[in-house]
């Protein structure tokens, strides 16, 4: 029996659909005007994100999708994007002492900054193991 092995550059891809959820689920939630059915849709999408999270959590469990040398470009992707979510956020915090931002832009903020640091971690990753670093 063969298992079919899942393409590392595509599960990091994968990762970013649960942020962009979460992005939308924030949209609909501060919008201005309501609807009925908004509650529906607002819940469909946070259900959905939450799937998806723990469906990738048991599927990254269970299998070990990660051979050595994948582990060691996945902590070089994350120690990278751990100095750019640093200045990321000191800049956000230091926009917002100096600026009047409602909370609702400061979510967008820390949402804005999930959704570009998931993108930015497939693609260094993407980069990495195809330069084989």
């Amino acid at each position: 029996m063969t298992h079919k092995k899942i393409n590392l550059r595509v599960w990091m891809f994968l990762k970013i659909t649960p942020a962009v959820l979460f992005l939308v689920y924030y949209w609909m939630c501060t919008r201005d005007h309501f609807h009925a059915s908004y509650v529906y849709i607002q819940t469909a999408i946070f259900a959905a994100a939450g799937a998806l999270v723990a469906l990738q959590l048991s599927y990254a469990k269970k299998k070990d999708i990660f051979d050595e040398f994948a582990r060691e470009n996945l902590k070089t992707t994350d120690s990278i994007c751990l100095k750019i979510t640093f200045a990321l956020l000191i800049a956000a915090a230091i926009i917002c002492i100096f600026t009047d931002f409602s909370g609702v832009i400061v979510g967008y903020c820390v949402l804005g900054t999930i959704l570009l640091l998931t993108v930015l971690r497939a693609a260094i990753f993407f980069i990495i193991d195809k330069k084989g670093m």
